[in-house]
């Protein structure tokens, strides 16, 4: 016969391993698929349900002004070039 409390001890182990947030690397690429729109329905739906929101706004933040700034950059680059 098994004990009750080692089980419900066992389930709750389970349940946190299973409920684990995402990492770094995985909040990358959700955040890099979302801004480039190749992210899959399923993968979206991970993320809003596992996934830390201030990290995905916070990367998505940081990676469109990333973006901003490369743009400017090359712009720069080609106008100085042609001038």
């Amino acid at each position: 016969m098994t004990n009750p409390s080692s089980n419900s001890e066992k389930q709750a182990t389970e349940n946190s391993s299973a409920e684990k947030p995402p990492g770094f690397l995985s909040t990358v690429k959700s955040v890099m698929g979302a801004m480039i729109g190749v992210q899959s329905e399923s993968q979206r739906e991970k993320d809003f349900e596992k996934a830390d929101p201030v990290k995905l706004i916070l990367g998505g933040i940081i990676f469109t002004v990333a973006f901003i700034f490369t743009i400017l950059f090359f712009v720069n680059q080609i106008l100085e070039s042609g001038a």
